[in-house]
């Protein structure tokens, strides 16, 4: 038996690194989005200032004039977005994390963007124009697509940096203005500053849904995590498949009728082994056996339902429907002999044989119990007639004896079934035609 020590799971590493995957992936999105924009808005400048008729022509001369410049800008961005978007699929691969002040000093640098483009729009249409222009819309962009960064720091240090640059540029912008034109009240301070102020409200709205949004995900990535804890320690004392039917619909007295194969396995001579041997010896040795008999049994879609000591009951076809459940049930009945006889070969075990029946038929399948325990199992008279096949392999020197309703659910062409007509089975009113395959 093995002596390897036992990995224990670091749950709270796992989530954590869970959540920072989650966060750099819908940082990623908002790179992408925001390089999407800024590649749309380069062919709307470039659509108006080359087709005649759309805009006054003086006006589309200027920004002819400035798009060189212009789309050396919306180049520089969707390049630098670009970049910042495979650096994000770096981390993702590495499961690493960004320092936090690589991450402010984007968002500053980003937030920058529309305020270069308004201090370019002063070239082009003019102090008194530029206040107007629609480059100051980006910071409301990049106010709402920094809420996929999940962090409300971020959301609100956007804000704010819109609203100080949004402020700074008004007046620097107002101040060169003539005394006459600075009379409206849209070209004054105060409209400006209320103009920053909404900024900053926006900032701080965004980080507040971030904030709510990061919750709603970390609750949800909580429950994946106990739902996976559960499954992994719940699925060491019963097969994954009956731990995640029992964790997916409600856990009530009861059960389903199926049509299911029921697998009876016994080791042989156990008693006497187990006499004149130690009991960790004993252990380690029934361990030797399960552990590759359970992997044979689950690859061929079955369950082992329940240990009786020195075997197990196995079925195929619940709690997971299976059309061919027969047809695994044999072969992993075939694989767990062969597999045996090739342990026994090696010297790797204590010589020993198995006994197996099989036996389909209907089973109500479910929990039973009282509301503080419960236990998944098959009732029916499937199961007492399987358990009477594999006693019935002492009597007729067999591994594998199989029931007249699994022989005929089995391709007629399976060679080595041995007939052995109708035999009375203890606690069976009637005989039973059983079959032996080995």
């Amino acid at each position: 038996m093995s002596n390897a020590p036992v990995k224990i799971l670091d749950w709270g590493r796992i989530y954590r690194d869970s959540l920072t995957i989650e966060i750099l992936r819908s940082e990623r999105r908002r790179v992408t989005i925001l390089a999407g924009l800024f590649a749309f808005a380069a062919c709307v400048y470039t659509f108006f200032s080359f087709v005649p008729g759309l805009l006054d022509f003086e006006f589309r001369l200027r920004l002819r004039t400035q798009w060189p410049w212009m789309i050396s800008l919306y180049g520089a961005v969707i390049t630098y977005m670009w970049a910042l978007r495979a650096g994000i699929g770096w981390l993702i691969g590495h499961q690493r994390q960004p320092h936090v002040a690589l991450r402010f000093l984007n968002a500053f640098l980003e937030t920058s963007i529309p305020t270069v483009m308004l201090f370019m729009a002063v070239s082009f249409m003019g102090p008194r124009d530029a206040l107007g222009s629609p480059a100051f819309l980006l910071y409301f962009f990049f106010i709402l697509l920094s809420i996929l960064q999940l962090d409300a720091r971020l959301c609100l240090f956007t804000g704010l940096v819109a609203a100080a640059e949004h402020s700074i540029f008004a007046y620097v912008v107002i101040g060169a203005l003539e005394p006459e034109t600075q009379a409206s009240f849209w070209r004054s301070p105060v409209f400006h500053f209320n103009r920053s102020l909404i900024l900053f409200v926006a900032g701080l709205v965004a980080g507040l849904l971030a904030r709510q949004i990061r919750r709603q995900v970390e609750a949800s990535l909580r429950t994946v995590q106990e739902r996976d804890r559960a499954v992994r320690i719940f699925g060491q004392y019963v097969s994954p498949q009956i731990a995640e039917k029992l964790l997916n619909q409600p856990v009530e007295l009861g059960g389903e009728l199926r049509n299911v194969c029921v697998m009876f396995l016994d080791i042989r001579n156990f008693s006497s082994y187990a006499a004149g041997e130690r009991p960790e010896a004993v252990m380690a040795y029934l361990n030797t056996l399960f552990d590759f008999m359970i992997d044979v049994v689950n690859e061929h879609q079955g369950i082992v339902n329940k240990f009786l000591g020195d075997g197990f009951m196995a079925v195929f076809g619940a709690p997971i429907e299976d059309a061919e459940r027969c047809g695994h049930a044999v072969r992993a009945s075939l694989e767990i002999i062969e597999r045996l006889d090739r342990l026994n070969a090696a010297g790797r075990i204590h010589p020993t044989r198995v006994g197996i029946g099989l036996h389909m038929g209907e089973a109500v399948t479910g929990n039973v119990g009282s509301r503080e325990r419960k236990e998944y199992t098959i009732i029916g008279d499937v199961v007492n007639l399987a358990s009477r096949l594999e006693q019935a392999t002492k009597e007729f020197h067999a591994q594998l004896l199989i029931s007249e309703a699994v022989r005929r659910s089995l391709d007629a062409a399976v060679a080595g079934i041995k007939d052995l007509g109708p035999v009375a089975l203890k606690g069976q009113p009637n005989p039973a035609r059983i079959f032996k395959v080995a």
